[in-house]
């Protein structure tokens, strides 16, 4: 492996921008060389928001994966995330593919198959794994801080679908031929963060709605799990409330964790008979996700985050998916 890794990124919209490249900015030893999209506008525009310009631009898939790239980043609508990593890998190179990693199961496991036979890194970028306070959350709760967990609670509402607020005209996020929808957009986070604080989840059922007009996706879920351990959860997303809300709880035989409500108070612990514990400075356990992707390139360690987790991740999004349509409890796919 070369000094610098040479990084490419497919995909120039919203999540580039914000999350993608910042984070190979801020990684030792990585330098990104070359922007692809389909459309050259959306490269200029990256370029001019993150000064990016002596970075080659591409708008032709197999030229930008022949320019000589070490590892690249998927940054580009779901239906594409699988056929794009398999010729990635195929190329020769290291892949951190935007969550979800696929639209199905079947593709997951390929898509894992083909970075071991590659022999390269395959990382999901499932961010929740990063954040200080999640991290702290599943620390507190493996120590047995609160005891056994019984239950956990997750909340995630907004009032507008993400190509009218987080990414304004990103159709896809909305579109089914896209693999668009609420449930491989947020729930493939939330139902991970729960499988990660909690256990293994054994059997799902949910409620899944459309309620905005002119879309063809779910934007509304409420699921109820039960876990391997015998702990339930309930899961509530939405695209459509008024009022956003972002709730994560977890309780235990021993007490309970909450996030909380502001950034000054971002978790507090609770038990029968003793004073509240706040945590208001909250430090990563591991180096951000775009550091640890490089890292795991040079073999410093497992991506904390591999293909496997973000397979188990579709899988809940599975089990949701179809206990929606049935009005069945399903059962989680196990590998």
């Amino acid at each position: 492996m070369p000094k610098q890794i040479r990084v490419g990124i497919i995909g120039c919209g919203r999540i580039a921008d914000v999350t993608h490249v910042p984070g190979y900015k801020s990684a030792k030893g990585v330098k990104i060389v070359s922007l692809m999209d389909i459309k050259k506008s959306q490269i200029a525009k990256l370029k001019e928001l993150q000064g990016l310009d002596d970075v080659a631009e591409f708008t032709n898939l197999d030229k930008f994966l022949a320019s000589g790239l070490d590892a690249v980043s998927i940054c580009t609508p779901n239906s594409l995330h699988y056929g794009q990593t398999l010729a990635a890998l195929k190329a020769g190179m290291h892949v951190m593919c935007e969550k979800p990693m696929a639209a199905t199961l079947p593709e997951t496991t390929r898509m894992i198959a083909a970075a071991k036979k590659a022999g390269k890194v395959l990382q999901i970028n499932q961010s929740l794994h990063y954040l200080p306070l999640y991290q702290k959350i599943a620390e507190l709760v493996a120590e047995g801080e609160i005891g056994t967990p019984m239950h956990v609670r997750c909340i995630r509402t907004g009032a507008t679908t993400p190509d009218k607020g987080w990414s304004p005209g990103a159709r896809w996020f909305v579109q089914k031929k896209f693999q668009g929808g609420l449930i491989l957009d947020i729930g493939v986070h939330m139902a991970d963060l729960m499988k990660w604080v909690v256990g293994e989840v054994d059997e799902v059922a949910a409620y899944v709605d459309t309620r905005t007009p002119r879309i063809d996706v779910p934007d509304n879920v409420c699921a109820t799990m039960r876990f391997k351990n015998g702990a339930t959860g309930v899961l509530e997303l939405s695209w459509s409330t008024p009022c956003g809300a972002s709730t994560f709880e977890v309780y235990g035989t021993k007490g309970t964790l909450r996030q909380g409500s502001s950034a000054a108070r971002p978790l507090e612990l609770s038990k029968a008979g003793a004073n509240r514990v706040l945590y208001p400075k909250l430090r990563a356990r591991v180096k951000n996700s775009h550091q640890c992707f490089a890292d795991a390139i040079r073999g410093k360690g497992a991506s904390p985050t591999p293909g496997e987790l973000g397979r188990d991740a579709i899988a809940l999004c599975d089990a949701i998916a179809k206990s929606g349509e049935s009005g069945k409890f399903v059962k989680v796919a196990k590998f």
